[in-house]
């Protein structure tokens, strides 16, 4: 059994392609097919057998969702590192022997249990630092073409980062600085590539890096324990950030 911090924080700002959608109110609850968009990520991991139970982190317990699962309700601590510390902190309250917590945003509705258990399955591993999802190109354009969503080429192909990840708290509050600059970045692969060093940076920008040696690099410079997994469903990946992709989302989940 696993806990799980699910990120329900930020308001879109006027120059936010989808502020003509939230008109300043939080990107997690956008209408999708009848239901606050969250509503749906919670749905699949109160069905999920292996999430033990939920932090729900960026709205309070006023916000119009609901979840069997949700054991604390952690107001949005204006960023995305300061929200899953304190999901961390949370959940180490309750079990301070945790050895590895879930992690999801709010804004992947088309995410169902059944891939929320398969992916656990692949992050079995307590020693590994970092479980962190990717989707293959060629699967999301199969599943959404149109989608338009960001990739990294890396030498085994072209990947699009997952919305879902596994971490081990006891890394949680080391490297901050990393972290923050990371997440801060989480949409430009070639800024995170030269935070990373150098050589990680010349060799993205060649195309000749490989997911294992990007693991290896992690290892050495870090000593972070880090694998990006490739999951085969592409809604783990299919986040909404612009309308066009919300679209798309109540599309499919309209019918």
């Amino acid at each position: 059994m696993i806990d799980c911090i699910v990120l329900a924080g930020g308001v879109p700002q006027e120059e936010d392609l989808l502020y003509e959608y939230t008109q300043g109110q939080p990107k997690a609850l956008l209408d999708v097919a009848g239901k606050p968009m969250v509503q749906w990520v919670l749905d699949a991991l109160d069905a999920a057998p292996s999430v033990r139970s939920i932090i729900f982190v960026g709205l309070t317990d006023e916000c119009g969702v609901a979840s069997s699962k949700i054991t604390r309700y952690v107001p949005d601590q204006g960023s995305m590192l300061k929200n899953i510390l304190a999901g961390v902190e949370q959940i180490l309250e309750g079990d301070p022997a945790a050895q590895q917590i879930l992690i999801s945003s709010s804004d992947i509705p088309l995410l169902t249990a059944e891939m929320v258990e398969a992916f656990l399955q692949q992050c079995a591993d307590p020693r590994v630092d970092i479980y962190h999802s990717v989707v293959p190109r060629e699967k999301m354009e199969q599943r959404f073409p149109g989608s338009r969503r960001s990739y990294v080429r890396f030498s085994e192909g072209e990947f699009a980062a997952g919305d879902i990840h596994v971490i081990a708290p006891r890394v949680a509050h080391a490297h901050q600085d990393l972290w923050d600059d990371l997440l801060n970045s989480r949409k430009n692969a070639l800024k995170q590539a030269a935070r990373l060093g150098p050589v990680f940076f010349a060799k993205l920008v060649a195309h000749r890096l490989s997911l294992a040696e990007l693991e290896r690099l992690a290892l050495e410079k870090f000593g972070l324990n880090v694998r990006a997994m490739i999951v085969e469903y592409a809604e783990m990946g299919m986040d909404a950030d612009k309308p066009f992709q919300l679209e798309i989302c109540r599309r499919e989940l309209a019918r």
